[in-house]
């Protein structure tokens, strides 16, 4: 049986990471632009930008972890597509280059990785979703914060890596639990356990991996969907 966990916080705080000088506050109200102006930018505080963190585990035998390891990849995959609906796909690859995608290019990348590094819904500037996936992730918050504000349809996506696969992890500027909620309703899947949980939830081994300990008594934190 496959396991799909779908870890979710909103609002999150990407703590801006450099000092707010008066240049960047005359930035503040200007139209943004080059790649120079969008990662100086300063975001207000109350910003509001959600995460989620997709996981999976395969219980069968071989035990599997990882999203992109699940026997049935159409169990979270065709909610992921739904969930982005018409937005242009566009890959980052490993040597830098940005390219556009289809939607069914797409959904082999979510399949399969392989030397991507980020993937980005909506119109993100190439240069900035460049300067998102360099590096800790902490560290190029400020580009990531930038690639989400360069529209309100953006969305950004990381592959993650999981011990027999990848999980996938996205950032976005717009409500997300209960759209990512609604997608998988409109694709059951019986055969497979689908889990929504706060992202706080996960801290930990033994809550991150819940399936191995109370799939049969969920926690009231954790819904099933």
């Amino acid at each position: 049986m496959d396991v799909v966990k779908i870890f979710v916080e909103e609002p999150v705080g990407l703590e801006v990471l450099v000092p707010d000088t008066e240049a960047d506050a005359h930035r503040r109200g200007a139209e943004i632009g080059s790649l120079d102006e969008l990662l100086a930018r300063r975001f207000e505080p109350d910003s509001d930008y959600a995460r989620a963190y997709l996981a999976g585990t395969h219980l069968g035998a071989p035990r599997r972890v990882g999203l992109t390891a699940l026997a049935d990849a159409e169990v979270w995959l065709r909610p992921l597509l739904d969930w982005a609906g018409a937005r242009d796909w566009t890959r980052l690859g490993a040597d830098g280059a940005v390219t556009g995608l289809l939607a069914p290019e797409a959904a082999g990348v979510l399949r399969r990785p392989g030397d991507v590094q980020a993937l980005a819904l909506g119109p993100v500037p190439a240069g900035v979703l460049a300067a998102s996936a360099v590096g800790e992730r902490r560290d190029a918050l400020p580009a990531l914060r930038a690639a989400l504000d360069a529209s309100p349809e953006a969305a950004v996506l990381f592959p993650e890596p999981a011990h027999d696969g990848h999980d996938w992890s996205l950032f976005t500027t717009r409500p997300l639990r209960s759209r990512l909620v609604d997608a998988f309703g409109r694709h059951p899947a019986p055969e497979a356990r689908r889990i929504v949980a706060p992202f706080q939830r996960a801290r930990g081994e033994h809550k991150f991996y819940l399936e191995q300990w109370t799939l049969d008594a969920l926690p009231d934190w954790a819904e099933e969907v």
